[in-house]
């Protein structure tokens, strides 16, 4: 009986065991095929080599700075240059020209009476200038009055800083008050400059076109040679369209170039560059040129 008892616990803790191993074995996380044995990953690790730690210590302030930035991960190097240029690329201030267009319409070229920095203040200048009442159209935005002699017109643009430069010719004096022809020598052209005193205010330039009946104005630029690349460019349009000849290059007013030339059909017109003070408007009244009979 004894041995028949041992027999029998025995089985039964035999079972128990298998039972026991069999729900330790459920309990462990599943390993895919794809993963190496326990052992093999074991000895892996022991013969695997690594780096010795690093201190992240920063470059001192005192260098300079390419050496700085050559220290610097170029993750950064990127991330603070990208910066640097989105703070110093600024946008394009917006002005208001004042454009003034005689009466009757189309007989006598229009002039720009100046360029100015918010609403209120070419509202003012066209005030100024005898502004008296909105035109039909100007009742409804308040770009357009009505002057004894014309029409007023509020136009908003953007100052360009980008486009064709071209190269300014040399500077001349005018003696009179006059444009001095660049291929006709001044009898007192070697008359010492006086030193120009450059002025405190902001300086805009536009590029016009005047015509026999009608002017208009290119674009409003942030430097000269911009405004002058402007002209040019605007009269190799109008050359490809029509014929263009007898041109002649002159110096207006403040030392301006500009450029003239016949229309075969259109009559003569000239490229030039204003110089415009911002908020300032042309101290002189409002001269109404004589007509000029068109050039065919």
């Amino acid at each position: 009986m004894g041995g028949r008892d041992n027999g029998y616990l025995g089985g039964l803790w035999g079972f128990a065991k298998r039972k026991h191993e069999a729900k330790v074995e459920e309990k462990k996380p599943r390993r895919s095929h794809s993963e190496p044995p326990a052992d093999t990953e074991r000895r892996r690790r022991q013969g695997k080599l690594h780096k010795p730690p690093q201190a992240g210590i920063k470059p001192p302030l005192t260098g300079t700075e390419p050496e700085r930035l050559r220290l610097e991960r170029p993750r950064n190097r990127l991330r603070k240059s990208f910066i640097s240029l989105t703070t110093i690329l600024q946008p394009a201030p917006d002005l208001f020209v004042l454009e003034y267009e005689p009466y009757p319409h189309l007989v006598r070229p229009g002039k720009v009476l100046g360029i100015y920095s918010t609403f209120d203040a070419v509202t003012l200048g066209a005030l100024k200038h005898g502004a008296y009442t909105f035109s039909r159209e100007g009742l409804l935005d308040g770009s357009e009055y009505l002057s004894s002699t014309g029409r007023i017109k509020l136009v908003q643009t953007t100052v360009q800083r980008s486009g064709m430069k071209a190269m300014l010719p040399p500077r001349s004096r005018s003696l009179d008050g006059e444009p001095i022809r660049l291929d006709i020598p001044h009898p007192k052209f070697q008359v010492d400059e006086s030193k120009e005193v450059p002025a405190m205010h902001e300086v805009v330039y536009l590029a016009a076109r005047k015509g026999p009946t009608a002017a208009s104005w290119i674009g409003v630029y942030e430097d000269k040679s911009l405004a002058w690349g402007a002209c040019l460019k605007d009269k190799a349009m109008c050359a490809i369209a029509d014929t263009l000849c007898d041109e002649e290059r002159s110096i207006g007013i403040h030392n301006m170039p500009q450029i003239s030339g016949r229309l075969v059909g259109s009559g003569r017109f000239t490229w030039m560059v204003e110089k415009h003070i911002i908020d300032r408007s042309e101290p002189e009244p409002i001269v109404l040129d004589q007509p000029t009979w068109r050039d065919v």
